[in-house]
Parts: structure tokens; C-alpha cells; sequence
């Protein structure tokens, strides 16, 4: 993982408990990333420790901070389109639907919340879709067609236009 972005920097100071350590982050934003509708977007960081999942942001007017513990995660989920990662984690009566660009950091989380419940005796969550399983192949072929377009306006050069097509190919 990169360096630590001032939002970690932040938990760390305000939140972190004496024995806590942060084993897995990746920033990215929770909300609705257009504005659309009442959700608003926080971006911030989605990290992970022995004990927890937290989203946490830290900005001018405040801060906001959604945990979960471990024990209490009920299943995850991963949702990939071409730019963007999704986790969705469930719990009991909370439910974090975390975004982000960057899929390795997404994967890494994912990875380190079910082996730190494992080490915990927790229960391990119930995966309930990956990428693969949550898209039907209509939307990889609309995937594609928007990759195509995205070329064509020059926005992807020849090598990420092949590199995306090649992972989109691989899902049909």
C-alpha cells in the first residue's frame, strides 16, 4: 500500500484504540458519487484492523466514521465494473457500500477481514457474489461497447483499450 493519506494519519490519532493496528486500507468514497438523490459521498478511507471495519473521513465541517466489527460481518460482497470496485459489507443492521478505483487495495481488504476473522474464531463471511458471479453477460457486452467508445473519444489509448477489452473477454 502507498503512503498513508491524511485521513488514516487522522484515525490514527482521534480513533485508533492503544493495542488496535490497521492491517489493510484503501481510499476510495462511500455515498453516491453524482449527487443523485439524498446520499451525499464521503470520500475517505476503508480500512481494517484485528477487531474492525471502518470507513473514515475527516475534513473541514467534521468527520465521518462507520465501524463494524469483525464478529459481526455477516457476508461481503465485491462488484467490479471497469473502473470502479466495489465492497459491499454486511452486518446485522448496518451495511457499508465502499467504492473504489484502485481493485488490488479492494482485494487486499477483502482478503484481510476474512483472515482476521478466521484468527478471531469468528465466523468467516459468506461471500455472496464476486465480480464474475454478479455480471450477466449483457453488461459485459455493454461494458465492452462503452470501452469501445471511450477509445474512439480518446480518452483509452490502444494498450488500455486491449488490456480492458482482453479482462472483459474473459468474463463472457
Amino acid at each position: 500500500m502507498a503512503k498513508e493519506p491524511k485521513h488514516i494519519v487522522k484515525f490514527k490519532e482521534l480513533h485508533l484504540k492503544q493495542n488496535e493496528k490497521i492491517i489493510a486500507w484503501s481510499e476510495g468514497y462511500i455515498g453516491n458519487a453524482m449527487g443523485k438523490g439524498s446520499d451525499t459521498q464521503h470520500n475517505g478511507v476503508l480500512l481494517v484492523t484485528l477487531e474492525r471495519v471502518v470507513f473514515y473521513r475527516k475534513g473541514i465541517m467534521g468527520e465521518v466514521i462507520e465501524s463494524i466489527p469483525l464478529k459481526n460481518i455477516n457476508s461481503l460482497e465485491r462488484k467490479s465494473a471497469l473502473m470502479k470496485h466495489t465492497i459491499f459489507i454486511y452486518s446485522s443492521g448496518n451495511k457499508i457500500e465502499f467504492k473504489s478505483l484502485n481493485k488490488a487495495d479492494n482485494e487486499k481488504l477483502v482478503s484481510e477481514i476474512e483472515k482476521a476473522q478466521e484468527n478471531s474464531g469468528s465466523e468467516k463471511t459468506t461471500p455472496i457474489a464476486t465480480e464474475k458471479a454478479t455480471e450477466p453477460k449483457e453488461d459485459v457486452y455493454e461494458q465492452l461497447k462503452k470501452l469501445g467508445e471511450l477509445k474512439e473519444l480518446g480518452i483509452l489509448n490502444e494498450r488500455e483499450f486491449t488490456e480492458k477489452k482482453a479482462i472483459l473477454m474473459q468474463r463472457i
